[in-house]
């Protein structure tokens, strides 16, 4: 009985040392992490809904992620007593994670997984502000951020115009712009190797000896299109191109003529002046080479009036005017009244736009537009505010 109790006491006493080694141990580490930075310590933890963070914090969210979808929310209170607030939504579907002190202030952010660093005007590269000092005059800083892509750095600054309106840039490390966001519109800067073959066709086609400067891919409400800018020689040319690479606009306006006789028009152009002028007679026409495109203009004659006629270069037809004060114009679907439009989408639910035109007669204006539906082909006609007119089968 002697020795049981003997060794239960032994027991206790190995038990107790133990308990007192791990107590202080854990205590020695607690007061290790207190000095280094009291938010660290291991935090007791409490999950929250939105509406429970502090106002700070849902104002601030408001205010830069507007329309964001909130996700989770923690309040970490460390030994020392103090509290941070941690933050998880999504924004576009993209994942942000937010840390705020109690009074709302940012201490840190990820977004996409990818840790940002909140910086203040003063902190931004020289070339960046001397960027937002041109183009933005009388500008109002708002907030500005810098983060690391495979070992790269860029900075996101958000800005108000003198406009009242908010300007988002975001540059490389050099302070080189590369994206542009308002109102709506996105700029997006391009290397000369980003830009779509077509782009590049036209340019070494046209000018064989040129020099790149710039390019811009543009988004504005769902339409894409690129602005260029290179130098020939002595010029220096701006050439818009639409979303496929097709050339829209250019500042070259070099023209090539050359003349055209009845029999050496495209026969595509021959076999349309015979279904809708027959009888005609030929006066005159022109090839143009410009930096938009290849041309050809006609003259002919028929019953007394004189018609003038554009095609492309692949004799397409584009336009007809004519004495007695009627034109044609070839459209496209977007080019409708917004009547007209809806007309076609509801009346035609699966509809494939064929041709349209826009005929012009003593100041009175008609759309006659050819569509595809099902297996059956339809021309229809509207009156200059869309309102349907006529719809056969063709």
């Amino acid at each position: 009985m002697k020795n049981l109790k003997l060794i239960f006491g032994l027991g206790a006493i190995a038990l107790a040392s133990n308990l007192m080694s791990c107590e202080q141990d854990n205590l020695a580490s607690a007061e290790y992490s207190q000095k280094e930075n009291a938010i660290i310590v291991e935090p007791g933890e409490i999950k929250l809904k939105l509406v429970d963070l502090p106002n700070a914090i849902k104002g601030y969210l408001e205010s830069n992620y507007n329309g964001f979808v909130f996700l989770e929310a923690k309040k970490l209170t460390s030994t020392a007593g103090a509290n941070v607030y941690m933050v998880k939504f999504l924004l576009k579907f993209v994942p942000y994670e937010i840390k705020f002190d109690a009074e709302g202030k940012v201490l840190s952010q990820k977004k996409g997984g990818i840790p940002e660093q909140i910086i203040k005007e003063s902190e931004l590269l020289s070339t960046i502000s001397t960027y937002l000092k041109a183009n933005y005059s009388g500008y109002k800083f708002i907030s500005a951020k810098k983060y690391e892509v495979d070992k790269k750095a860029y900075f996101e600054v958000k800005i108000k115009n003198s406009n009242g309106g908010i300007v988002e840039l975001k540059f490389d490390s050099d302070g080189k712009i590369l994206i542009t966001n308002a109102e709506g519109q996105t700029t997006a800067s391009l290397k000369e190797s980003e830009l779509l073959p077509n782009i590049i066709s036209y340019l070494k086609s046209k000018y064989t000896a040129y020099t790149f400067i710039s390019a811009k891919k543009v988004s504005k409400n769902g339409v894409i299109y690129y602005e260029l800018k290179v130098k020939s020689g002595n010029n220096t040319f701006e050439i818009k191109f639409n979303a496929n690479g097709a050339i829209v606009e250019s500042s070259d306006q070099s023209v090539k003529s050359s003349p055209i006789t009845s029999t050496s028009m495209p026969a595509s152009v021959q076999e349309y002046l015979k279904a809708n002028y027959a009888g005609y007679t030929f006066i005159s026409g022109e090839r143009t080479e410009k930096a938009i495109g290849t041309f050809i203009y006609l003259k002919i004659k028929l019953n007394n009036i004189t018609y003038e006629l554009k095609f492309d270069g692949n004799g397409i037809f584009q336009s007809a005017s004519g004495s007695n004060k009627t034109s044609e114009v070839k459209i496209v679907l977007t080019d409708l009244p917004l009547t007209a439009s809806s007309y076609l989408k509801t009346t035609f639910t699966q509809m494939l736009f064929i041709s349209g035109t826009k005929i012009t007669k003593n100041e009175s204006v008609t759309y006659v537009i050819k569509i595809k539906s099902g297996q059956k082909e339809y021309i229809v006609i509207f009156d200059s505010s869309g309102k349907m007119i006529s719809n056969k089968r063709s």
